[in-house]
């Protein structure tokens, strides 16, 4: 696939001409970041209105394909490119300050007439004549948008980032989520994300936040969780997957350890060998092992003794919830082994708690959010209200909750799963047949 990086009238397969072609009996789909058209025949897909990317017979297409379409892409049938179309009122459209983009370094589309058109963050900015700026998502445009789009959209910076249309989110199966114990920890994760700066003092808040992701949280864990349940050596495997995926919110010592041909331990005793151990409490019914096995996965980044206390204390956690223990029993174990004040209220400390990213300054308060809570999702409100490093105290309460109430509402499952890749959750499921039927 040759990169295309620029406006050519000479350059074959322009997407208004094939919509001219097909104008009876097309279907066109338009994301953020590429557009689709159904002819009929073939898929065929642009990355630029003005050059055709790839295309797929339409033989070769499992439905879920043109279902995933209808998820992410608005969709205009019969499209005609030069039927007269009609400015939409502006009650779809949210204005937005003006603003000059150097345009090949921001957003997906950009106009030959320079900014005019810019697709950045899942949504489009159209740009007026005189500095306005009116901004709406992918699903709200209408036939006169698209037009806007095929006229004067000319790059798209797609092509730097998936080589291949098979890479794009439509041709994902989604699988769903068939686990019942590290996906407390993958939820704490996902819900905190939006709140880690932006804390929020209070239980109340949307649940089901649209700019939830996963972070680092998530992605350590299940690197965990497939070194445990494939035999693999935890440095490699960590290593692995925090270059795989990249930006997700690793600390400046971690991402050095990354980059390190041969990285050794830092003596860090942040969270995050909290974060990440949960499959370790999940995975073994033996409180020696798993009290060994949470040293191991800590002590290849986070040897300091605070690094490794706090991933045996969420590991051990968690399998004491897992033998039905009290709570009162965990706090006690946890209390007098680790040598943790669980002796304190989140009401106390809930106005004057701040971000603290030691395990010592966020394990504590992780556990007495569970201890506090009266079921799964009261457990990851608990974390999340006090503030702080908010997805990673909700990671560490999200894991110990799940192994206790053994019942996670299903909507919450339903919105995680939507936002997982495939790779995480296939993991996750194997976790859960494969070590949890055996444990």
């Amino acid at each position: 696939m040759k990169e295309y990086s620029g406006y050519d009238t000479n350059v074959k397969g322009q997407l208004i001409d094939d919509l001219r072609r097909t104008k009876d009996s097309n279907t066109l789909y338009v994301s953020h970041y590429f557009f689709a058209l159904d002819d009929g025949k073939h898929l065929i897909f642009y990355y630029n209105p003005q050059h055709y990317w790839d295309k797929v017979s339409i033989d070769q297409l499992e439905e879920s394909v043109f279902e995933n379409l209808k998820q992410e892409c608005a969709v205009f049938e019969d499209f005609d490119p030069d039927r007269e179309t009609k400015h939409a009122a502006k009650d779809n459209k949210k204005s937005h300050p003006a603003f000059f983009p150097e345009t090949p370094r921001i957003g997906n589309h950009y106009s030959c007439l320079g900014s005019r058109i810019v697709s950045h963050h899942r949504q489009y900015f159209f740009l007026g004549n005189f500095g306005g700026c009116l901004k709406l998502k992918s699903k709200e445009l209408t036939d006169y948008d698209v037009v806007q789009l095929l006229h004067w959209a000319v790059l798209t910076k797609t092509p730097n980032y998936i080589k291949s249309i098979y890479d794009l989110k439509c041709f994902k199966k989604q699988q769903k989520i068939d686990s019942s114990t590290i996906i407390g920890s993958v939820i704490g994760d996902v819900i905190g994300s939006v709140y880690e700066w932006n804390n929020i003092k209070s239980t109340e808040f949307n649940l089901f936040n649209p700019k939830c992701k996963f972070t680092d949280d998530t992605v350590l864990t299940i690197a965990v969780a497939d070194s445990i349940l494939n035999r693999k050596n935890y440095s490699q495997t960590i290593l692995e997957y925090g270059r795989k995926y990249r930006g997700r919110g690793y600390g400046g010592n971690f991402r050095n350890w990354l980059k390190s041909n041969n990285p050794k331990p830092y003596g860090s005793f942040g969270n995050g060998s909290a974060m990440r151990v949960s499959a370790v409490g999940f995975a073994f019914n033996d409180i020696d092992r798993v009290l060994e096995v949470a040293k191991q996965t800590a002590e290849v980044t986070h040897n300091h003794p605070e690094g490794i206390k706090g991933a045996k204390a969420t590991a051990v956690a968690i399998f004491l919830a897992r033998q039905e223990k009290s709570k009162q029993e965990i706090k006690d174990y946890i209390s007098s082994t680790f040598d943790y004040n669980l002796d304190f209220s989140l009401d106390e400390i809930r106005p004057t708690y701040e971000f603290d990213v030691s395990c010592q300054g966020s394990v504590p308060q992780a556990i007495v959010a569970f201890l506090e809570s009266s079921d799964f999702e009261s457990a990851i409100r608990l974390a999340i209200s006090i503030g702080g490093d908010s997805d990673t105290i909700a990671c560490i309460t999200g894991g110990i909750a799940s192994a206790f109430y053994k019942n996670i509402p299903t909507e919450i499952i339903e919105f995680v799963n939507e936002i997982l890749p495939n790779e995480f959750i296939e993991i996750m499921n194997r976790f859960d047949k494969e070590k949890m039927t055996n444990a």
